[in-house]
């Protein structure tokens, strides 16, 4: 699940990476190995256990760089990221404050950036589809291609022109 996932965002091994709401590393690592040709990945997460669960499963990786915060009051430039990732997380974030998050996450993008979203859109468990694609056009993201499948919805925003 999370391989097919990151192989879908096709990074070219470069690039700059936000793993938003990275728990314990299951698409860091898969995104770290994708980046062979200089590029980085920020593992982002509020939790403590969390990222000390990541540090262990991902010390082998020299590509990646831990920030435990949220992102509002994270030392994250704007402008750092080629591609931010946000994948199972933006349903656990309280409604009032996602609108706030998802204009802060567009702020760390670089202007050719994207972000690449998975979320679950079971009613008892996620978050309705139109919900996201509303959040993010508010945020001034296009959306780019979407996949909706059985209980989860995977979609590209980019900037919007």
């Amino acid at each position: 699940m999370y391989r097919k996932f990151v192989e879908e965002i096709g990074l070219e091994g470069g690039e700059d990476v936000l793993d938003f709401g990275a728990g314990w590393g299951d698409n860091t690592f898969y995104i770290a190995r994708k980046l062979f040709k200089g590029g980085r990945v920020t593992a982002l997460d509020v939790s403590e256990q969390w990222q000390k669960v990541a540090r262990r499963r991902l010390k082998g990786f020299k590509n990646v760089d831990f920030v435990r915060s949220d992102v509002r009051s994270s030392p994250l430039k704007d402008g750092s990221f080629d591609v931010i990732v946000v994948s199972y997380v933006l349903h656990d974030i309280p409604v009032k404050e996602r609108k706030g998050i998802l204009d802060d996450l567009v702020r760390k993008l670089k202007p050719d950036g994207f972000i690449q979203l998975r979320e679950p859109t079971r009613k008892q468990h996620g978050m309705p589809i139109n919900e996201i694609r509303n959040l993010m056009n508010q945020a001034g993201m296009m959306e780019s291609s979407s996949t909706v499948g059985r209980n989860q919805f995977k979609a590209r925003y980019s900037r919007g022109k």
